[in-house]
């Protein structure tokens, strides 16, 4: 009699632990990098599908809804790294980052933002970990990058944009393709983010996150996992942050 109400208690735990581990995983950005870890292939894996996810199509509508005909001070694009600062960068200023977030599914989101036409004074882009981790064509990165910084001067009234470094993991991070792309990688990313900085001529803010990084590699006492930010890694990142949008003042009022 209490086989059945078992292997239904079973089933629903079993249940609710897949729908934990499926959230954690997308809110840390790993979806993407599982998958390259359990095709075995990492080139053959798209370099991003996150915008089919049905919690990344939840979140943009979310957005869409806050976003809608609103004027903000300053707008953070990124990833899970700059998603974990949530909103704590003053009024009007708002945080779009979405964990998983390359530059192809960064194009989507603003794609679908500026059809609800809210405008940022200032826009920090700091987006290319995923693309490193993704295996990212670097030419494709450059021309997403551009595309970007179209969208957001010409559809979202952006004054001044300011980008940031792509970020290291740690050098044992970097090793495992299901947590970070290689240091190689995000060098070379770093590379193409620098030429359209220069082209574009925009601000490049290698300063700013200096301190979370040693050489180039990310400090492991600032990290929960060799990619993410702890506790004091987060205070040192908002703080960065807090003063480029104290100093980007807007133009008009």
């Amino acid at each position: 009699m209490m086989k059945h109400p078992l292997l239904l208690l079973s089933l629903i735990l079993n249940l609710l632990l897949l729908s934990c581990l499926g959230y954690i995983t997308y809110k840390m950005g790993y979806l993407g990098r599982f998958l390259i870890a359990a095709t075995g292939d990492q080139f053959a894996t798209p370099t991003d599908t996150l915008s089919a996810q049905p919690m990344w199509q939840e979140t943009v509508r979310f957005q869409q809804m806050i976003a809608d005909h609103h004027h903000f001070k300053a707008c953070l694009f990124g990833d899970s790294i700059s998603a974990q600062i949530e909103n704590t960068l003053g009024n009007d200023t708002y945080n779009f980052a979405i964990p998983g977030m390359s530059t192809l599914s960064l194009l989507e989101q603003l794609d679908a933002l500026k059809a609800v036409q809210p405008t940022c004074d200032l826009a920090i882009l700091a987006i290319g970990t995923n693309d490193a981790a993704y295996r990212t064509n670097e030419a494709q990165f450059e021309r997403n990058l551009k595309q970007i910084i179209a969208i957001l001067r010409s559809s979202m009234g952006t004054q001044q944009i300011v980008l940031l470094p792509v970020f290291y993991s740690t050098v044992a991070a970097s090793h495992d393709p299901s947590i970070a792309g290689t240091l190689e990688r995000v060098e070379a990313i770093n590379a193409r983010l620098e030429q359209v900085a220069s082209k574009e001529h925009l601000p490049l803010q290698k300063d700013a996150t200096q301190a979370l990084f040693a050489g180039q590699a990310l400090r492991a006492d600032l990290t929960v996992d060799g990619v993410h930010l702890n506790l004091l890694g987060r205070q040192i990142y908002r703080t960065a942050l807090l003063r480029l949008v104290h100093t980007h003042e807007p133009l008009h009022e």
